[in-house]
């Protein structure tokens, strides 16, 4: 029978801890109702997320900390576990415990019982034990502990409810509002005399061989395939090809068809607002209007395919891997796989991915981490990259896309030398300084639980991008407009700063359009090719219906400068929210500088050697 609260202005404080990858941040999210992103892989939380649930006349305020395997202090993440258990007094300390990996959470959560005195845990993925034939014994483990001790599975929200309870009931006995609250639940206290980390280890062994007899076996047959000397980087190869192809197959008609839509609706329009100047009608229409609809149209289609299989991958633990893969080449460049992971994370965003560097402890690695973070294409880049694979193999107004797929896979690869070879340099030059460990666990493969996948790739990453993209791509279509109808003398301003940047950019194999609309395209990488032809068609639009490859074909941008624009898509100034990101992780402003100039000079040379090398091939 559930207790009453006795105080209508009860608030309880609760604190979530445990190993990365044991699904902390899903407990998160049951309990307290929020949309924390969710990945199968290790460093994602690297600060404490802040939730609440309501019941009855008390509220209960829940801290997700970092995901840690120690309390040794000796990464960001332990660090911050160690200070808010230090400095704060939560009411519950909830410890999440991978049932399919007993004796390693166990070991952490020992240690935690030596920093607080009421305990409850969560013995979470049981629905994946069970699949590997596992039964773990919670109430033999709670006898053991003198704890609590609740079963979770994902598939069953009713209990997570049992385990809001049995934290509920923890809380009020600590506050004394019900009998036996002088008796703490957890079997430590503070005083309580200090195990080492040896001892802590051989208890967790022995209690998980009693609790659960038979521990599973990692899947040794395909991680010896995914990771094996001669087959882990072909697979790698092939799943990005794959995911490549079936994006750019995927996107092509949906595109083309967004592109004759919003043309059509722009004709409607025109007629509806044709009680306005003529003026206001084209700043309305051409600039505003116009810009907005190639974005969404170059945009929606390639993310609404890509974010899903992206996020497939990452639901099954193949990122970790990747991660494992890139450790020892970027060993070898005087970092660890920890940047692998950030890099991995760029690939999203490369303002995430600067903010993932927290992970790494030792502060040049993680300078040389962030200042290469924007070496890697993100999102807003993708969908340019494969309009441009279009105009480079285009032949007769088409381009089969597995042809596309592997140029973008090779595009993904260079990506990733350049970034070993700039962290290299780094590392040798002015970010010298020696190497850091690195702790990486492979976790589980698992089923991606699909309805979850589409709601977070559509809601959490395709609307999020495509609404940040708009949101730019509205001012910057009314200044292409404006600067395309101010004149100097007798030529529009617009015009003349494109012929003003020819000299350079024809250097780099580019035009002058091109090279400003990338110049414009700062606030956010999507806006390039919308910007494009705008410029290139004066601030007005294709009002036909005409696909954006052949519009940037009829524009001059041949085979050689796509190829040019990749390169310079690739490597060139980050967007500004991961500036202002790079600011906010250093707080200095000579890396803040640095991290604009050193991928713009990298894209800059490589451009240059690129176009000499193609001029002097012929």
């Amino acid at each position: 029978m559930r207790t009453e609260l006795k105080r209508s202005e009860n608030r309880f404080s609760i604190c979530l801890a445990g190993n990365p990858n044991v699904g902390k941040s899903t407990v998160f999210n049951r309990l307290t109702g929020l949309r924390q992103h969710t990945g199968n892989w290790t460093g994602k939380t690297v600060e404490p997320a802040r939730g609440q649930w309501k019941r009855e006349c008390a509220t209960y305020e829940v801290v997700d900390l970092p995901g840690v395997y120690a309390l040794s202090g000796g990464t960001p993440e332990e660090r911050v576990a160690v200070d808010y258990l230090e400095r704060e007094a939560p009411d519950c300390l909830v410890v999440i415990l991978d049932a399919t990996a007993l004796e390693r959470t166990l070991s952490l959560a020992l240690e935690l019982r030596q920093y607080h005195d009421n305990l409850v845990l969560c013995m979470n993925l049981m629905d994946e034990a069970e699949r590997l034939g596992l039964r773990p014994n919670c109430a033999a483990l709670a006898e053991a502990l003198h704890v609590p001790v609740v079963p979770t599975r994902a598939d069953q929200p009713a209990s997570v409810e049992r385990l809001r309870h049995v934290v509920e009931v923890a809380c009020m006995r600590r506050r004394g509002d019900m009998p036996g609250a002088n008796a703490p639940t957890g079997a430590g206290a503070r005083d309580a005399e200090r195990q080492t980390a040896e001892e802590r280890m051989l208890e967790a062994a022995e209690l998980a061989g009693t609790v659960c007899p038979a521990q599973p076996s990692p899947r040794r047959n395909w991680d010896r395939i995914l990771l094996g000397k001669w087959t882990a980087w072909p697979i790698t190869l092939f799943l990005l090809f794959c995911l490549f192809a079936i994006t750019i197959w995927g996107a092509n008609l949906p595109s083309a068809q967004l592109e004759r839509l919003f043309s059509r609706l722009q004709v409607w329009l025109d007629v509806l607002l044709s009680g306005l100047s003529p003026a206001f009608r084209s700043l309305l229409l051409d600039g505003l209007y116009g810009t907005t609809a190639k974005v969404v149209a170059v945009m929606l289609p390639p993310m609404a395919i890509f974010f899903p299989l992206f996020s497939v991958l990452e639901d099954l633990g193949l990122l970790p891997r990747l991660a494992f893969l890139l450790d020892r080449p970027f060993a070898a460049c005087g970092s660890c796989g920890r940047q692998g992971l950030c890099m991995c994370m760029g690939c999203g965003c490369n303002a995430v991915g600067v903010t993932g560097c927290r992970i790494i402890p030792d502060e040049r690695e993680r300078l040389a981490a962030i200042l290469t973070n924007a070496l890697v294409p993100c999102n807003g880049r993708f969908p340019t990259l494969i309009l441009l694979a279009g105009v480079l193999l285009e032949r007769n107004g088409q381009f089969h896309p597995l042809t596309a797929a592997a140029v973008l896979t090779g595009f993904l690869v260079l990506s990733a030398a350049v970034t070993l070879g700039s962290t290299a340099l780094l590392r040798r030059t002015i970010l010298r300084g020696g190497t850091g460990s690195f702790i990486l666990e492979l976790p589980p493969f698992r089923r991606p639980r699909l309805a979850q996948l589409l709601v977070r790739s559509v809601l959490d990453r395709t609307l999020r991008v495509l609404g940040r993209a708009v949101t730019v791509a509205a001012p910057a279509g009314i200044l292409i407009w404006t600067l395309a109808h101010v004149r100097v003398g007798s030529e529009a301003l617009l015009p003349l700063l494109a012929r003003w940047l020819d000299p350079a950019a024809v250097l780099m194999g580019l035009s002058g359009v091109l090279l400003l609309a990338f110049l414009l395209s700062f606030p956010a990488n999507e806006l390039l090719l919308p910007l494009t032809v705008l410029i290139g068609t004066a601030g007005t639009v294709i009002t036909d219906g005409g696909e954006t490859v052949a519009t940037l074909r009829a524009l001059g941008v041949g085979p050689q400068m796509a190829l040019c624009a990749a390169v310079f898509t690739l490597f060139h100034w980050p967007c500004s929210t991961t500036v202002l990101t790079v600011w906010h992780e250093t707080r200095r402003w000579k890396w803040t500088l640095l991290s604009v100039l050193y991928p713009t000079a990298v894209g800059v040379l490589l451009c240059m050697a690129l176009h000499l090398g193609l001029q002097l091939l012929g």
